[in-house]
């Protein structure tokens, strides 16, 4: 069985002891302490949260190997903050998740094989404002990476995804950045473990990686008008317990024209000393209430081997009608157009029901 958290039996019962009182705070009402004025001047710090249970259903069909496979995920989202009488201290966002895949033909970065279940944290940080004007803050705990798209755009639990596990080898990851927002621009570089999902410790690898472009204030799923330069070098963890470089220098820009978004990456380095490109790019469209939309993107990989330059590439057409702050229906089809060392393509259709309490 796949261990999210390396510490055993011990590990899975704080996990479920922490997720039994976020289901509490999931179907309680949000908690504020709202502050009085003082009799005298003095701290006196409050939390305000919101805790929000997540439900979603996945259904994965590949034609290549026939067969359907699915994915069942139940768990807690809490994000809130930390204040004083002046200002902000913290803020932080925990997610706990259970999941089971079942049957499943491609697999899930997280599970052992195609039929696995498991506890595990997808974000679970915090950030700490050392400056009040937020133009620097220290992030601890498992975050996504601060490269590319992925820094503005909320991808988590969705099907539409950008280019972090084939580019980067990785999506989150657990250790420390520093970051900021200043009048025309962001900024976020981070020293992380490089063993992804899991917090391990089986050799010297690491992962540092950074990010600067134009002011993002949040991060949300449908993306802002944005351009940004990002770097990354890492030894990862590999599943077997093997160490594997990687380093990367990128770009990524979002433009958006009324209801259409037009959205890229691109990225060059090294893999083990091959050289590699890795590109995307998202042509979206969107309706006045943001209820709905329709994407396709283009996925290219071209990497030099031993035996040359080899190329892999796809294309994938996808839609999200989200009628509410609860409900959320997607479906996305994605061609393999081809594949490094000449493997098999394939056909790939998700489709996904997601239920926010």
């Amino acid at each position: 069985m796949n261990r999210a958290f390396p510490f055993r039996s011990r590990a899975r019962s704080l996990v479920a002891i922490a997720a039994s009182l976020f289901w509490i705070l999931a179907i309680s009402p949000i908690s504020a302490k709202k502050a009085k004025a003082p009799s005298q001047p003095h701290w006196r710090n409050f939390v305000n949260y919101q805790a929000t249970a997540d439900l979603s259903a996945r259904g994965v069909h590949s034609r290549f190997q026939d067969q359907w496979g699915g994915e069942f995920t139940l768990g807690l989202d809490a994000y809130g903050k930390i204040s004083n009488w002046d200002q902000d201290l913290a803020t932080f966002v925990l997610q706990l998740y259970s999941g089971r895949i079942e049957n499943h033909p491609i697999g899930r970065p997280g599970y052992n094989g195609r039929d696995d279940w498991d506890f595990f944290a997808k974000i679970a940080s915090i950030n700490f404002h050392v400056r009040s004007d937020r133009r620097l803050n220290l992030k601890v705990g498992h975050f996504e990476l601060p490269y590319g798209l992925e820094a503005s755009i909320n991808s988590n639990g969705t099907l539409r995804q950008f280019s972090h596990p084939t580019n980067l080898g990785q999506k989150l990851d657990w250790g420390a950045t520093l970051n900021g927002t200043f009048p025309k621009f962001q900024y976020e570089i981070g020293l992380s473990r490089g063993s992804g999902i899991d917090y391990e410790s089986r050799g010297s690898h690491y992962a540092l990686a950074g990010r600067i472009g134009t002011p993002i204030d949040t991060e949300n799923f449908w993306g802002t008008p944005s351009v940004g330069l990002s770097f990354y070098q890492a030894k990862l963890l590999r599943p077997n317990g093997s160490l594997q470089d990687r380093w990367r220098v990128g770009i990524d820009g979002q433009y958006y024209i009324g209801p259409v978004g037009l959205l890229g990456e691109l990225s060059a380095g090294e893999t083990e000393s091959e050289t590699t490109i890795n590109s995307l790019a998202e042509f979206n469209l969107t309706n006045s209430r943001e209820t709905f939309l329709a994407y396709n993107q283009l996925r290219w990989i071209h990497q030099r081997e031993a035996q040359g330059w080899d190329d892999s590439g796809s294309l994938a057409f996808g839609v999200r009608y989200a009628p509410d702050t609860h409900w959320a229906l997607s479906a996305q089809f994605t061609q393999q157009l081809w594949q490094l060392a000449s493997r098999s393509t394939d056909q790939i259709l998700s489709l996904q029901m997601r239920y926010r309490f």
